[in-house]
């Protein structure tokens, strides 16, 4: 068959390489630079018998338009793949090599806690393993349980990431082909399921538009849901989907002690980061993950922060609550805050804040640092200016107005060097940066 497919940065020429080995004719085309593959002017001369977009590719994409051939996804071209299910692709003698997980595939999409929610449930899972997220590649062997050892491999460091893909459909393909050895595979999908999973987890009904505006990605994710035969949601979630389940059926939090029950495994475990938004659904989903997998999630008491993701070390006679990532906002330094409390008593807060680079789109508001600078009360500030959207004079005038002391650093890895230097024991690093 010719196949067009479409998008070489979001995963198209992962998706183009491996069609080609099964034989196929296949074009690409950089859709946003131009830069791989044909241009479109010669894929209009061109017939084809499919086109291969991204479900995020703009609709009035002139070339849907114009070349008259049946259109697919990213994903699903990945789910045929994979599956093997290549009857509409290729002739028998054409069939793939790529390796096929032999336990359980669990696939996370939405749009907030799909690392939170990967990392927790391989916690629990015993080796052999594969967890692919956002975060990077980490294999675990047999016999292991990642929340206890970290995965073994051959020349590299214990629980070193093999390898760091995006989390677009054909990243699965390149961690199937590349890393996967047996056992179970964890991994995040954007935008949708791809319907290779024995489980599907949506980790969030939050909405946002893509498509050049034109279409919600909620809808992807929910309209895909049909793809994987057993899903699970959040709590109060409802899918058009027989197999849909809400976590709340299976897992109930009070406090920062977690109740769970499905079938003949029955108990609880504790958490403090049971307190905390951005890790109570998550925990709440991995341990109901486990339960439909046949796994006690008891160890999750175990669970620890991530990196940038509310990671609490203690470093010499400070206590230092990490809080920077691409999504620190107002809301995560307020949790940040009342975590730090919890775990380190009433103590002198030092507020490492601001924003490193204005690479991050969405920044970090000179409002939501002033209301941060309000909410958590700390006796000392550090402000980490890298985006000159910041009004740091309105920020350096409200503080002195307060009573706070206010120290300039252009990184957050300076500012809290600086917070180091002086006494205040607790240390809230809630820096805006890719990390």
């Amino acid at each position: 068959m010719r196949i067009l497919v479409l998008d070489s940065i979001h995963g198209g020429k992962v998706i183009a390489e491996h069609l080609s080995s099964r034989g196929h004719e296949t074009d690409l085309i950089d859709v946003y630079r131009h830069a791989d593959g044909i241009s479109p002017e010669t894929a209009k001369t061109r017939t084809y018998d499919l086109i291969a977009a991204p479900v995020h590719l703009d609709p009035d994409f002139p070339l849907l338009r114009e070349i008259k051939a049946p259109i697919v996804t990213h994903h699903a071209v990945v789910r045929w793949l994979l599956n093997e299910a290549l009857s509409n692709f290729s002739t028998p003698s054409a069939r793939p090599s790529i390796p096929k997980p032999s336990g359980p595939v669990i696939e996370i999409t939405g749009k907030q806690g799909k690392t939170t929610t990967a990392a927790a449930l391989s916690f629990l899972m015993p080796g052999p393993g594969l967890l692919h997220s956002s975060a990077g590649v980490i294999r675990y062997e047999a016999g292991e349980m990642a929340g206890k050892i970290p995965g073994k491999v051959p020349g590299k460091e214990p629980g070193k990431i093999l390898e760091r893909y995006s989390i677009t459909p054909a990243s699965l393909l390149s961690v199937c082909t590349k890393h996967h050895t047996g056992g179970w595979l964890i991994s995040e999908v954007s935008l949708g399921f791809c319907g290779i999973g024995t489980l599907g987890i949506l980790t969030s009904f939050l909405d946002y538009p893509v498509a050049n505006g034109k279409k919600s990605a909620l809808a992807f994710k929910t309209g895909q849901s049909h793809l994987v035969k057993t899903v699970l949601v959040p709590p109060g979630g409802k899918l058009p989907h027989d197999g849909c389940i809400d976590v709340s059926d299976l897992v109930y939090v009070s406090g920062r002690t977690a109740h769970y029950q499905c079938g003949d495994i029955k108990g609880e475990f504790t958490n403090p980061l049971l307190l905390l938004p951005g890790y109570k659904t998550p925990l709440m989903l991995a341990a109901g993950a486990a339960l439909l997998l046949g796994t006690d999630p008891a160890g999750l008491s175990g669970f620890s922060a991530l990196p940038g993701r509310m990671e609490v070390t203690e470093d010499g006679q400070y206590t230092v609550v990490d809080n920077s990532n691409s999504g620190t906002c107002l809301d995560t330094t307020l949790d940040a805050f009342r975590y730090s409390k919890e775990i380190a008593g009433d103590k002198p807060v030092t507020l490492v804040i601001g924003q490193e680079s204005a690479s991050v789109c969405e920044n970090f508001s000179t409002g939501e640092i002033i209301s941060s600078i309000s909410g958590t009360s700390p006796k000392d500030v550090i402000l980490v200016l890298g985006d000159e959207r910041i009004m740091k004079e309105e920020i350096i005038r409200y503080c002195a107005n307060n009573g706070v002391l206010l120290t300039l650093a252009d990184s957050a890895g300076e500012g809290l060097q600086k917070a180091r230097s002086l006494e205040n024991p607790l240390i809230i690093l809630s820096v805006k940066r890719w990390k």
